[in-house]
């Protein structure tokens, strides 16, 4: 029977992206019209999930160029607008180049009058020539700037709560770290306005002016030299593009989705692992005196680095200074061109140069457009990590709709045959066929030596992650029914270090329970045994600052206020995690009065996680943990009668007592 309940438990949440809920998540990311399936709870990691991931693979995605011009419907109008004066910019100063080529002529004119009427007719429309640029310049740069603008805000809040509403063990990933989370949304996220902005525009303006050229050559001068720039200017571009794809071929692999992993990169990443160590340890490195060996480290790492840096820099010097020479090759053979055109009498000297004269207009826009070619790479990277993300379907969905949300809770707690592994260690079982039946309204304790899975159970209950096998539940009903967010505030949890954020202490405490009134968050802190210290010792009370992860508060203070927010909302289940390990003799005393007045006052079924027994000796039932499995359970005194070399507790008992 539990088989058959497991089966119908993992159809039904296989089935959750068919449920409005799900649809409700899609109109979040409408933008992105990639196809994801949510994998079985029981199946990840199995050949079925392959199967569907390589059949997912196979259908068409769109180019990132598409899901971005998607995010910015709003502004396409902006885009097209930008666009047309884009066209101006590139294409009306050739206009004015080809006067230039009639002024020069004007200049062997015999007459002086005539030069004067000439020259004067031309410098007006070089000057309307300045003028128009100058306007569709300003145009098309504020409309790219502005739509620019916009869509770096779209996309961090796009990103923002598609990180929000991820599992934890997205999280787990080093790829997927605060740093590198914070990075990408401040600054490589900027970088993707370039797929749809700065690289657009460029290349509207280079592509206008090449049309205004070979349109003014064939029209104005003699075709041959046009048909010489027909043929020898896209040649020239796919030289360049060869060139860029040496200096910059890794960073277009990576762009593709291709990991680099060449020897240099490897290097560097290593470098900047110790680096990245060595400032979250620094005060551990300055007490062992380790600065100068760490710093030997990281400057054999760079060395190392700049050594095989060294062959791919000298081949990328060599590709670029070959550029300007195959430039210069296409300007010289232009010139013998129109040099023999010129002997035989075919051209002018004036009709020749007007191919000349609007190769040097054409260089403006070629060069701004090349300047901006090394940002496409990085643009690339940063928008497929953006979609990746963005369109990652969670496991666990905090934010989604879906799921029962049963009209009361008794609070009976059961894990049965659990099997799990951390997403970061999945050949690593942490449990192997935990067992554990927790009553309505009794005090649970789990002991154990460390790593034998206890706070993995408190994971697993608040659903941070979900079992490979085997089912957790609440009142009979498979946790994996039940909406998150409904499960999530059934439970309160205080664990071994408390998060605060930077606000006032009722700030902190109204993130248990959203809209809690200031006499809700009173009651929470007298029972938390808060009020006293909140309202004697601080300087203002409830509204002071606790400061960045609550620094301007002592250990015993930040743990209080973290009961006091974890009780606000009233759990059905309590959930201690070392609560009172990582305080000083004299604030866990307080704390743990405080946790044993809330436990006696109100019968809720709590679990708690001890390391120092003798705070577990009144709990209802005491289940000892080790390797993955429960191994002993009982009250405190039926344990220490199991004195026998399998008597765990009665042996940690002793020897917490020896010491």
């Amino acid at each position: 029977m539990r088989e058959a309940r497991d089966k119908a438990v993992e159809e039904k949440v296989a089935a959750e992206p068919s449920s409005p809920g799900s649809a409700s998540r899609k109109k979040t990311s409408s933008f992105m019209k990639r196809s994801a399936t949510r994998p079985s709870k029981e199946d990840m990691g199995k050949d079925a999930e392959a199967g569907e991931a390589k059949a997912s693979s196979k259908e068409k995605v769109p180019s990132y160029f598409t899901q971005i011009v998607g995010i910015q419907r709003d502004s396409l109008w902006l885009l097209g607008l930008g666009l047309l004066f884009a066209a101006v910019t590139g294409g009306a100063p050739l206009f004015g180049f080809r006067q230039l080529v009639g002024f020069f002529g004007d200049l062997f004119q015999l007459s002086g009058e005539v030069i004067a009427e000439d020259v004067k007719d031309r410098a007006v429309y070089i000057g309307a020539v300045i003028g128009i640029t100058i306007v569709a310049q300003t145009i098309d740069s504020t409309c790219f700037g502005i739509a620019a603008n916009r869509l770096t805000a779209q996309m961090r809040n796009h990103a923002f709560t598609a990180f929000m509403r991820q599992d934890i063990g997205f999280f787990d990933s080093g790829s997927n770290s605060a740093g590198e989370l914070v990075s990408f949304l401040s600054e490589k996220v900027t970088m993707v306005e370039s797929v749809t902005g700065g690289t657009l525009q460029a290349v509207v303006r280079v592509m206008t002016a090449v049309v205004v050229l070979l349109v003014l050559v064939f029209r104005d001068g003699p075709w041959q030299l046009g048909l010489y720039l027909f043929v020898a200017f896209p040649l020239f571009m796919g030289f360049i593009g060869a060139v860029m794809n040496v200096v910059a071929g890794d960073e277009m692999k990576k762009a593709k989705g291709e990991e680099n992993n060449s020897k240099a990169a490897q290097a560097e990443k290593s470098a900047g692992k110790l680096l990245n160590e060595v400032v979250l340890a620094i005060r551990t490195i300055t007490s062992f005196n380790a600065e100068e060996r760490l710093l030997q480290q990281y400057a054999v790492g760079v060395e190392r680095a700049r050594k095989l840096d060294h062959s791919a820099a000298l081949i990328g010097c060599i590709a670029i200074s070959v550029m300007m020479p195959a430039f210069v090759s296409m300007f010289g053979l232009m010139y013998w061109y129109m040099g023999y055109l010129i002997n035989e009498r075919i051209c002018t000297f004036e009709e020749g140069m007007i191919a000349m004269m609007l190769m040097m207009g054409l260089m403006m826009p070629v060069m701004g457009a090349i300047g901006g070619v090394k940002d496409i790479p990085t643009a690339n990277k940063a928008a497929k990590r953006f979609f990746e993300s963005t369109s990652r379907v969670s496991l666990v969905d905090p934010t989604s709709t879906d799921g029962e949300k049963p009209a009361g809770v008794v609070g009976e707690v059961e894990v049965r045959d659990i099997v799990f592994a951390y997403p970061s260690a999945p050949d690593h079982r942490v449990c192997k066929g935990y067992s554990l039946a927790i009553p309505a309204g009794q005090t649970v304790a789990l002991c154990g030596p460390s790593g034998s899975g206890k706070s993995t159970i408190i994971s697993l209950i608040e659903r941070f992650y979900d079992p490979q096998e085997g089912v957790v539940m609440l009142d009979g009903k498979d946790i994996r029914t039940l909406n998150v967010r409904w499960l999530r505030m059934q439970l309160g949890l205080v664990s071994q270090e408390p998060v605060l954020f930077s606000g006032s202490v009722a700030e902190n405490i109204k993130y248990g329970k959203l809209g809690a009134t200031q006499e809700e968050i009173e009651e929470a802190c007298k029972m938390a045994n808060a009020h006293t210290f909140v309202c004697e010792v601080l300087a203002n009370g409830y509204e002071t600052d606790v400061g960045q992860g609550g620094s301007k508060l002592s250990g015993g203070q930040k743990q209080r206020v973290a009961i006091a927010r974890a009780i606000i909302k009233k759990p059905s289940v309590l959930l201690l995690d070392e609560a009172t390990s990582a305080l000083d003799n004299e604030s866990e005393r307080i704390v743990q009065a405080a946790l044993d007045e809330i436990m006696t006052k109100q019968k809720r079924t709590t679990i708690v996680i001890a390391h120092r027994l003798s705070t577990i000796r009144n709990a209802d039932k005491i289940a000892v943990i080790n390797e993955g499995k429960v191994v002993e359970e009982g009250s405190h005194d039926e344990l220490l009668q199991n004195t026998t070399k399998n008597g765990l507790y009665a042996n940690l008992v002793l020897a917490q007592s020896g010491d």
